[in-house]
């Protein structure tokens, strides 16, 4: 009889590993590929009837073109490209850091559910979902909190001063709950403890009944849509609970933000650099509520 993923600490691991080449599309050479405005001069190493069906389905989303590009193994790992095909951004390296958290939460028994602000298309949660069901915590709840609508229009100047930060208009980062969804239940994960959270940041967050919360993973890439979630939800992240910040060491006014929020509360925990982009902190143990209130 074959062994059962679940069955197994060696399958988990390979289910797992399998799992983040498949959400971040580096199985697929394909994905490498680059949407583009304009004439398309490349070509398609596809077949005609597929490259049809392809643009097709691109015109329904407001894309238009695909210039072929060669795929870089090094940048998928750090989460430094778009994956065409994948459902998350974050890269491997980021994967491996929240499996990592998820395992320390389990073997030290910290206590609370995990929340995600800023999913696209739901790959790094739903990586989150798969981990905890194979480390027997699948009864933690998972939130996940995202206007489905893209990214909003940059409004304070920690943002405005960087052109190249507003994405509002960008179709490929609006991606409705409904896919969401549709994404959980084709890998077998949605189930009751998978939350929604819909809306911006400032409407969603300070109401959500989340209680409190192991692993708090913001994505929100702005200031604004970055202290959109500390300010609600620091304080409900437990002593030894894990905070990772998605746009760190790449977007300006993310890292203004978690700067600010810090010196404001006194939070004094080291940052540590998980990739080119990403950081992480944990709670100390012997953190007061006044220090961590937001």
């Amino acid at each position: 009889m074959a062994t059962s993923i679940a069955g197994s600490r060696a399958a988990g691991d390979e289910y797992l590993e399998l799992l983040k080449d498949c959400l971040t599309g580096a199985m697929y050479d394909e994905s490498a590929w680059k949407l583009i405005d304009g004439s398309y001069t490349g070509r398609f190493r596809i077949t005609k009837e597929i490259r049809k069906w392809f643009l097709k389905a691109l015109a329904k989303r407001g894309l238009r073109l695909v210039k072929a590009n060669e795929f870089d193994a090094e940048k998928r790992a750090e989460g430094m490209d778009w994956p065409l095909f994948g459902y998350t951004m974050v890269g491997r390296k980021r994967l491996d850091q929240l499996q990592l958290a998820i395992e320390q939460i389990a073997a030290e028994g910290i206590q609370g559910d995990l929340l995600e602000a800023g999913v696209w298309r739901g790959g790094a949660s739903l990586f989150m979902k798969a981990t905890l069901n194979r480390l027997g915590l699948g009864d933690r709840k998972l939130w996940l909190a995202d206007s489905f609508e893209g990214l909003p229009r940059p409004k304070q100047a920690a943002d405005t001063k960087h052109r190249g930060h507003d994405l509002s208009n960008c179709d490929f980062l609006k991606v409705p709950q409904e896919d969401v969804v549709a994404l959980f239940e084709r890998f077998g994960l949605l189930d009751d403890n998978v939350k929604f959270l819909k809306g911006w940041f400032c409407d969603s967050l300070p109401t959500a009944q989340t209680g409190p919360l192991a692993l708090l993973r913001l994505d929100g890439d702005l200031y604004e849509s970055t202290m959109d979630i500390l300010k609600p939800l620091y304080s409900k992240v437990v002593p030894g609970g894990f905070v990772v910040v998605d746009d760190f060491y790449t977007w300006a006014g993310c890292r203004d933000a978690i700067h600010e929020f810090r010196e404001t509360h006194q939070i004094n925990a080291e940052i540590h650099r998980i990739d080119a982009s990403g950081a992480f902190w944990r709670v100390p143990l012997a953190s007061s509520s006044a220090a961590r209130a937001a």
